[in-house]
């Protein structure tokens, strides 16, 4: 049995320039970073005595005996792609919930692939993994989706990602203090929404408005850079989390279909308590709400959204294999 462990993540500027529509005219630019949240995927060969030739275990138990028939487009697409169809059992677990914005169908992509790898005493590099995640998720499944949450749960850490036209991309590994970087995380509050909603759609407008022209995503990808100087810079941190409130109110301005009411009511209550802004995380419609507030001003924050907290932790080694045997 192999077991993975790949991490979700956070991103905070340029989301939306990592579509083939946008960044194969422009180019794209994320920042972003991994956190110590994790998806698990445990792979093995199916025994032969049980009557059926695959096992699958997520919010649902599927047992058939095609792969063509699996309910689960990524475990389905994951096999279809490495040619496997020998009969499995996978099983997935996660600290955080799915369809809440911080790359979980990515993050179980990455793991699976490299947990079949591993099955097949294969050993494959991050570069290979996110390749492989993209082409799963683009070509095999045909989802609407960019390119940054493969390559950032497959890598792991804090990085600039840069995306050229031709889809080839550089993993800029941002190097920071170590006491900028605590400064960093404990300006960070992560809350869930209690909403879990699908991406694809508000994805498909968002291409839409790219196709059409009447959307412009390369002030968010410049903020990439923007972003990235604060953090590498002596100013007061503080500047960052200005810069994720212009990102916000920017992505709010490019589609009604990014936030909600709901959304928007806690979101103006976090600024109202003292926070200097923050994001909706994903494609937007629900899932995390990421805020930046000064630690003194953090409980306040608490108090005003009355919502669940997830600590904010960075890590850096992206996916993994934690167990083989």
């Amino acid at each position: 049995m192999i077991l993975s462990r790949t991490p979700f993540r956070v991103s905070f500027f340029g989301g939306g320039s990592d579509l083939p529509g946008w960044y194969s005219q422009h180019g794209g630019c994320v920042l972003t970073s991994t956190i110590d949240k994790y998806t698990y995927l445990s792979a093995r060969h199916m025994p032969p005595y049980l009557g059926h030739r695959y096992r699958v275990s997520w919010s649902h138990i599927e047992t058939v005996n095609s792969r063509e028939v699996i309910r689960h487009p990524s475990v389905r697409g994951c096999l279809q792609f490495l040619r496997m169809d020998e009969g499995y059992e996978i099983v997935h677990s996660g600290d955080l919930p799915a369809r809440s914005g911080l790359g979980s169908s990515s993050a179980f992509t990455v793991g699976l692939l490299h947990a079949l790898h591993g099955l097949r005493h294969e050993h494959v590099t991050k570069a290979g993994l996110a390749r492989e995640a993209i082409e799963v998720e683009q070509f095999v499944l045909k989802e609407t989706v960019g390119i940054q949450d493969q390559i950032e749960c497959a890598y792991g850490g804090l990085n600039l990602i840069e995306i050229d036209p031709d889809g080839s991309y550089h993993v800029r590994p941002v190097s920071l203090r170590p006491d900028r970087l605590h400064e960093l995380q404990s300006h960070l509050m992560l809350f869930f929404t209690g909403i879990s909603r699908t991406s694809s759609g508000i994805q498909d407008a968002q291409v839409a408005s790219i196709a059409s022209g009447s959307v412009d995503l390369a002030p968010m990808a410049a903020m990439a850079h923007e972003g990235l100087k604060v953090l590498t810079g002596s100013g007061p941190i503080e500047a960052f989390g200005e810069l994720l409130h212009d990102g916000w109110m920017l992505k709010r301005a490019a589609s009604s279909a990014v936030s909600t009411p709901e959304i928007d009511d806690a979101y103006t209550r976090a600024m109202e308590a003292g926070a200097y802004g923050g994001k909706l995380l994903g494609a937007g419609g629900g899932g995390f709400l990421l805020i930046f507030a000064r630690p003194q001003e953090q409980q306040a924050v608490r108090s005003a959204l009355g919502m669940l907290e997830c600590p904010v932790v960075f890590e850096r080694a992206g996916t993994q294999i934690v167990h083989s045997s």
